[in-house]
């Protein structure tokens, strides 16, 4: 039984059996890059952040000193949408949040600007816009204790670690390393199996 089969159409690239004629035409339709066939490497821009610096904001400044329990959590989306009221959030490229900090990735050095100087709205309250990492001067202040954990394999789970550190010790681990084996005084890739932590009490 014959079917009625949907009408070719020059434009459509799916189903054009001419393969110069193919490529030229996804290029003009934007499918492609021009480049797409001299052998060099492709990124998609959409999947790669801007060249711009982030910003940073601390959840600190939304809660406090006291922690907040799991249902009053800040989320990608809350955070995403309050932001549209400082800036369009299709401008936004990434947001990332890293112990109670948030680094916001922008579109443009304007809108980074915008962000610093107007800062963001979050749950009715205004939220201070860092320009740079603001716990990075915190803890160069801070005395650090250096920790080396030995025999541990090199498979061993540096998260599980960690935790056995900070809740063992007591502490609160700021960087994990794991050695790495030096010969006539250059790094290598060879690991040691220790891990070396940097803490404070």
């Amino acid at each position: 039984m014959a079917t009625a089969g949907k009408p070719q159409n020059d434009s459509d690239v799916s189903h054009n059996t001419n393969s110069s004629k193919t490529y030229n035409d996804a290029v003009k339709l934007g499918l492609i890059p021009k480049d797409y066939l001299n052998g060099e490497p492709h990124v998609n821009i959409h999947e790669t952040l801007s060249s711009v610096k982030p910003v940073f904001i601390l959840e600190t400044d939304l809660f406090g000193e006291v922690k907040p329990s799991p249902d009053q959590f800040l989320t990608h989306l809350e955070l995403y949408n309050s932001i549209d009221s400082c800036i369009p959030k299709s401008h936004l490229k990434g947001l990332q949040r890293v112990r109670g900090m948030w680094r916001i990735y922008p579109d443009s050095d304007n809108d980074r600007v915008t962000l610093i100087t107007k800062k963001i709205i979050v749950r009715n309250k205004l939220i201070n816009v860092y320009s740079t990492n603001p716990k990075s001067s915190e803890y160069s202040s801070l005395l650090y204790l250096r920790v080396r954990v030995k025999d541990v394999p090199c498979s061993a789970d540096d998260g599980q670690i960690l935790r056995a550190i900070e809740n063992e010790g007591k502490c609160t681990v700021h960087k994990l390393n794991r050695e790495r084996l030096r010969v006539d005084g250059l790094l290598t890739e060879c690991q040691t199996g220790d891990r070396i932590l940097f803490a404070t009490r």
